[in-house]
């Protein structure tokens, strides 16, 4: 800061002086600013601001009142520094913007940290009007009109103050001087504000240390001694003072004598001792005077001086720069005298060979036109749309005529089928079966005479003719747009186009007239030279009209030329587009009715194939029935031997041969009930097939064989297994919430799982493993989940079992205890566990119990989703006390709040399964919204984002399970397919049982 000194001759005092910039204005006398030597360290601030605030970290809670932050301005859209003042809400601040003293309230995002760097004091000093103060009880609109006002003077100016005190509130009272203007003064009188009675001139209790007084030391002793009895004296001192006030360069004009109070009976003598080194003094202050007043003499001279140069040096720049322009005008001059010559050059030496010059530049534009001729673009006026519409025109196929009378009897046949779906009176069903049967009958006829009318048609031909064309014009006019024209489109463009066609064609017969006659000319021209020839030809006959001739010859090529390189214009273009949309359109609806054509010849080929076997024979269910009167026979003798055993056992003394060999029987008894009830599952199946195709009253007809029941659960329900027929293991550290027991069949290992049930929960439960195998059936062992075998029902107690493989050591949790993953191995188990959930998914079944019990690492690299509870809701399900991971809780935010489970349930049970896999080791505490705290962990930059997306606390922000197999940390692992034929060979021994039905994943023996 460059302070400069001046002296306030009426108050006796030295004041601080300095320039600044107006910045801000707070009321009609308070002011903000800035000294102009901080106007570079603004710019530099700016310039920081807007490189870093822009990648700056957003403030996170409440902004810190002692800390800077930089803010996002409203009105400029730039970055400043700011401070907090007040909080409004706790999404707003009142802000302060410490380098140029103005304040506004900032959303929280529109704030972020700023470094230690640029944590320094703001740049705007707050300036107060000294002597001046607001009136008391102002209304808004003059305090309104004193801010506009005082910012007239101030704002953005540069002014001048001199520093007269500090207020209390820190601000520093001044006097301000604006284009020579006094601002106070301004202001006062305007009527903004008024002058404050306790601050008058003569008042300095208040003044601190930037202002001092002028005489102090002797001086000001020695004038307080003064008598006013001693008249020279007295007036040596006025012409002293005189002089001192003009040795200030006029900044003093008086020295203010009224607190002085002489005792007039000693100044006099006083001042009679000290008169000869006052006059002393006096010389030496004249002479000093004297000295700066030639100065400043000299100093005004050299001001006039350096004027005077100033202007001579601006004459003689623009005189130079008139100059310049003048030789820069002259060197055109030159330059174009010297093309003037040059071209006139040119012409004499053209004018000796015009001739040759006229027939070559003609020649040359001949020989181009045989070129564009040669080259000529055929679809230059739509030729391929021409032969397009044509083909689409002549060539289309009509309908069959018996595809109408088709469609009709197959309706007619669907709806004969339905009524017998729905039908559920055996009174009914007979008469409703011989209607089908005609109807059917005669389907079958009207679909030969379809499949006979179809084969005379070229369909094959036409739909590689309409491809090809539909390709070869979407190549040539780009995609096609969806517009609804008429076929009116395809007049306009005839007509368009042999339009065109004629104009090009008369341009085309002139030129050909003008060359024919410059031929005709030339050949005249070679009779005239050849003086052995008998032709007598005058020498007016020949040059006579050779001008004309040559014109227009030119003239005509030149056209033809033109017409032939002129691109379309916006109406030709928008003609050929149009006919384009149409001619796609017409290809389009062909094509959509060849594939009608060709479905319904597909349908009926195979209508006709399938029913043929039907149209004599009615399918019966003995087959079925025979299986289930020898699975009957087969457990009875099984049980029957279970019996004897029993009894044998009870006697305790038995022979330990018989006793071996009943056991290998009880075991064969066993392995042929599970191979007769794998035939009649086979058996239910081909039924199943018959009743959806083609006889839905088979059911009602045969309510023995229990069709019905094996539709509704998928084929998962089956009355011919029962408990009893297994030797069950009772699973007691795995019952603690269900009875589970283990048993073996064929050396294969299942896990028999009991639900009680009453008959709306039986229904419910068998709906939803039904709907949960369906979800498995359609990738099966990809699928990524545990199969469902089978479902059957206790006959003794209200217990229905749901079968399922068993294979021990596989769960999640008994992984971690006893042998953990590693971390490309808890990659490769959570693809798989991921891939499960997205086969749920898929067909909107929540599973609400993901947990470590019921997810199972196969062979530690594939992953596999264990089945649920099939009697609860996904709800119930998600609330369970084992919806945890060690002291890690599984269950959402949301289930948490009372809201329903959705697929972002699982998403998160996911996301906290996968933390718990890559820190076993951690107690992870919950942040406030009940998500896992992951601020502590050291987790790689990927796998960070990743769990960031899972396990946030808006279900709509998570993952969907489709997203999470794209990340990277799974893209680079194995598919499905490829892990499950590698490990294919390490179970190789394991055989299954029910092969043609399923082929189980390992499970652990903790599933649910």
């Amino acid at each position: 800061m460059d302070d400069r000194k001046e002296v306030n001759a009426s108050e006796k005092i030295v004041l601080n002086v300095e320039d600044i910039m107006g910045s801000h204005i707070e009321d009609p006398i308070t002011f903000w600013g800035q000294t102009i030597e901080l106007i570079e360290d603004l710019l530099k601030i700016s310039a920081t601001l807007t490189e870093i605030c822009p990648f700056g970290a957003e403030v996170f809670g409440d902004p810190a009142p002692e800390k800077i932050y930089g803010g996002l301005y409203s009105e400029d859209q730039c970055w400043y520094r700011c401070k907090l003042k007040k909080m409004m809400t706790t999404e707003k601040c009142l802000m302060t913007y410490v380098d140029y003293g103005n304040s506004e309230t900032l959303n929280k995002s529109c704030i972020v940290e700023l470094p230690e760097d640029l944590q320094y004091p703001g740049l705007a000093i707050r300036f107060r009007l000294w002597g001046l103060q607001i009136p008391p009880h102002q209304d808004v609109t003059p305090f309104e009109q004193g801010r506009s006002f005082l910012a007239s003077l101030i704002n953005d100016k540069i002014i001048r103050v001199s520093h007269r005190d500090t207020a209390q509130d820190g601000a520093l009272l001044v006097d301000a001087q604006s284009d020579a203007l006094d601002v106070a003064q301004e202001v006062t009188e305007k009527g903004f504000a008024e002058k404050c009675k306790a601050a008058s001139p003569h008042n300095y209790e208040g003044i601190k240390c930037n202002s001092a007084p002028l005489i102090s030391g002797r001086n000001a002793e020695g004038f307080q001694k003064l008598n006013s009895g001693s008249q020279s004296v007295k007036s040596m001192l006025d012409s002293t003072n005189d002089q001192l006030g003009n040795n200030t360069q006029s900044r003093v004009d008086t020295v203010e004598h009224g607190d002085l109070k002489l005792d007039r009976e000693n100044s006099l003598i006083c001042a009679l001792e000290r008169k000869t080194s006052i006059q002393s003094r006096s010389g030496q202050k004249l002479y000093m005077v004297k000295m700066q007043h030639d100065q400043r003499l000299l100093e005004d001279q050299n001001e006039k001086l350096r004027t005077k140069n100033s202007k001579y040096l601006q004459n003689r720049h623009l005189l130079e720069g008139q100059l310049k322009q003048q030789q820069h005008e002259l060197k055109k001059m030159e330059e174009e005298l010297k093309r003037h010559r040059e071209a006139e050059l040119r012409l004499a030496d053209e004018l000796k060979c015009a001739v040759e010059m006229k027939l070559k530049c003609l020649t040359t534009k001949v020989e181009k036109l045989r070129q564009v001729r040669s080259e000529f673009n055929e679809n230059h006026f739509g030729d391929d749309l021409s032969e397009a519409v044509k083909v689409i025109t002549e060539g289309c196929l009509c309908t069959p005529h018996s595809m109408k009378n088709l469609e009709n009897t197959w309706n007619e046949y669907n709806c004969a089928q339905e009524i017998l779906q729905t039908c559920k009176s055996l009174d009914d069903v007979h008469s409703l079966m011989d209607k089908r049967n005609e109807v059917r009958s005669t389907l079958y006829a009207v679909a030969e005479e379809f499949i006979s009318e179809v084969d005379k048609l070229p369909i094959k031909d036409r739909v590689k003719v309409l491809k090809s064309l539909a390709c070869s014009l979407d190549a040539a006019y780009g995609p096609c747009e969806v517009e609804h024209n008429s076929d009116e489109v395809f007049d306009q463009f005839f007509e368009w186009r042999n339009s065109k066609l004629q104009e090009f064609n008369n341009i085309k017969h002139r030129t050909e007239n003008s060359l024919q006659l410059l031929s005709e000319w030339f050949s005249k021209t070679m009779k005239f030279f050849d003086l052995s020839s008998s032709t007598m030809l005058s020498s007016m006959e020949v040059i006579t009209g050779v001008d004309g001739i040559l014109n227009q010859a030119e003239c005509d090529v030149c056209k033809e030329l033109e017409i032939s390189a002129t691109q379309k214009d916006e109406a030709d273009m928008k003609i050929i587009r149009s006919v384009f949309i149409k001619v796609m359109q017409k290809i389009n609806e062909e094509q959509k009715f060849l594939l009608i054509v060709q479905t319904k010849y597909a349908a009926s080929v195979q209508f006709k194939e399938q029913v043929g076997q039907w149209l004599n024979t009615y399918p019966n269910v003995g087959d079925l029935l025979s299986i289930k009167r020898s699975v009957k026979n087969l457990k009875a003798q099984l049980r029957w031997k279970l019996v004897e055993k029993n009894n044998l056992e009870d006697l305790g003394n038995y022979d330990e041969i018989q006793m071996q060999g009943m056991k290998e029987e009880i075991c064969r008894l066993r392995d042929n009930t599970y191979e007769e009830i794998c035939c009649e599952q086979k058996e239910y199946e081909r039924l199943d097939n018959v009743v959806r195709n083609w006889f839905p009253e088979l059911p009602l007809l045969h309510p023995e064989a229990a069709i019905k029941a094996y539709m509704q659960s998928a084929g998962l329900f089956t009355g011919s297994l029962e408990r009893d027929l297994f030797d069950p293991e009772p699973m007691r550290e795995l019952s603690s919430k269900r009875p589970l027991v283990c048993s073996e069949i064929k050396s294969q290992r299942i896990l028999l799982k009991g639900y009680s049930v009453d008959t709306a929960t039986e229904g419910k439960m068998i709906e939803r493993a039904a709907k949960y195998h369906q979800a498995w059936s359609v990738l099966k062992e990809e699928s990524g989940l545990l199969p469902i075998l089978y479902l059957f029902a206790c006959k003794s107690e209200p217990v229905t079992y749901v079968m399922v493989p068993f294979y021990t050591g596989w769960c999640l949790k008994t992984v971690q205890a006893t042998n953990p993953l590693i971390s490309d191995e808890v990659n490769k188990v959570m693809r798989g566990v991921a891939n499960g959930l997205r086969t749920l998914h898929n067909l909107d079944i929540v599973h609400g119990a993901l947990h470590a019990h019921n997810v199972f690492a196969v062979n530690r690299e594939r992953g596999i989703v264990g089945d649920f509870d099939f009697t609860k809701t996904a709800d119930q399900r998600n609330i369970a006390s084992w919806m945890v991971a060690d002291k890690l809780d599984l269950a959402a935010p949301e289930v948490r709040n009372g809201q329903s489970a959705v697929p972002a349930t699982d998403v998160f049970a996911y996301g906290c399964l996968l933390l718990w896999l890559k820190f076993p080791e951690n107690d992870f505490r919950l942040n406030p919204d009940g998500t896992p705290d992951i601020s502590e962990l050291n987790m790689d930059p990927k796998l960070l984002s990743l769990v960031s997306r899972l396990i946030c606390f808006n279900p709509n922000d998570r993952l969907r399970t489709d997203q999470i197999l794209k990340e990277d940390c799974f893209l680079e692992m194995k598919t499905p397919d490829t892990v499950h034929e590698e490990t294919k060979t390490s179970a190789s021994d394991e055989t299954d049982v029910f092969a043609e039905e399923t082929k189980p994943g390992l499970l652990g023996e903790d599933s649910t």
